[in-house]
């Protein structure tokens, strides 16, 4: 075994084992901890859409809860309205909320930083007074309850939750995969040089318009497709559910997971379903549980402005260093979070 094929492996190793206790975990977890984990996936999902327009494209967005919204009200109004299943309007919210986010990609073409973050913000701000006014069909500020559930295959013998689990587990890391396929990509590398050089970019025969509108549209779609998890998970939507605050909030995710990697957005939704649910058990006083969200945030902000991945791949690359000056040669397990 050659020395690439043993770092192939080594790389591999973490993500099998993670995967394996991940699908494992419906034997194991009560059904709090299975729900719980059901959240996260969606929030990675969704931290995963945001990081790949605003992370790898460098296009600011505050605007990725009304994406997320179109696709949950989307999936909401087809199955409990017009009787579709969960499967039939999956493509209907990845669809909706992708052509949307090519319009919406369109300013971006002449506005760039913080004026294009202001404009997607205007669009999170809108998005919660659409259901409002439309009233008759969403249920209004009531929001929309979905009688109906992702049922397990028969054939399965598993429980509906264990079923739904899965799926999104599977959705999950099928969108991981995607990403990390188009960041590899001569795509991604576009991708990363408007980032970085936009005018360079253009320079050398990128054609940045087709590039920046292709991402905000695929970004969307991406969005969509947590907010398909989202009313699978609930069975529930409503406009309160979408707010800026919403999109504020995947922006911390990325920017605590680590902004423009692959592993972050995994990293920055444990951190954001976990810890507000942990420190109250901590013992921490309700009301004071936001300002010491607020110090950790900014805690992790200054020792690791890489963010959660950008420490842990240092910690590996120490611990590397430390290996190989005690003469073991053996290849040491690197993260690929670039």
């Amino acid at each position: 075994m050659n020395t690439t094929t043993q770092r192939s492996i080594i790389r591999a190793l973490p993500w099998t084992v993670g995967l394996v206790l991940l699908v494992g975990a419906p034997f194991v977890l009560g059904l709090t901890g299975i729900r719980g984990l059901m959240q996260v996936f969606v929030l990675a999902v969704a931290v995963m859409s945001l990081n790949l327009l605003t992370g790898f494209n460098g296009q600011p967005s505050i605007g990725h809860s009304a994406f997320i919204g179109l696709g949950a009200y989307a999936t909401a109004l087809a199955v409990q309205n017009y009787g579709w299943s969960y499967w039939s309007a999956l493509p209907i919210a990845v669809l909706i909320a992708g052509v949307v986010g090519a319009v919406a990609g369109v300013p971006a073409l002449r506005i760039r930083g913080m004026n294009l973050a202001l404009v997607t913000m205007a669009l999170a701000l809108v998005f919660p007074q659409v259901p409002v006014r439309l009233t008759e069909w969403t249920g209004g500020t009531a929001g929309l309850t979905v009688d109906e559930r992702l049922r397990a295959p028969a054939a399965l013998g598993v429980a509906d939750v264990a079923w739904q689990y899965w799926v999104l587990l599977g959705i999950a890391a099928l969108a991981f995969l995607l990403i990390r396929n188009v960041v590899h990509s001569s795509m991604g590398r576009a991708m990363i040089a408007i980032r970085d050089q936009h005018v360079a970019a253009h320079t050398v025969g990128i054609n940045v318009r087709a590039v920046k509108v292709t991402v905000f549209a695929g970004s969307a779609a991406i969005a969509g497709v947590a907010g398909w998890m989202f009313t699978v998970t609930n069975q529930f939507v409503s406009p309160g559910d979408f707010t800026v605050l919403v999109s504020i909030n995947l922006l911390l995710g990325m920017a605590v997971g680590g902004s423009g990697t692959l592993v972050g957005p995994l990293m920055g939704a444990l951190f954001l379903y976990y810890v507000p649910e942990v420190l109250p058990k901590l013992g921490v006083n309700p009301q004071l549980t936001p300002a010491v969200y607020g110090v950790l945030l900014i805690l992790l902000a200054f020792f690791l402005p890489g963010g959660l991945s950008g420490g842990l791949r240092s910690l590996v690359r120490r611990l590397s260093g430390i290996t190989a000056k005690k003469g073991v040669t053996t290849p040491q397990p690197t993260l690929d979070t670039t």
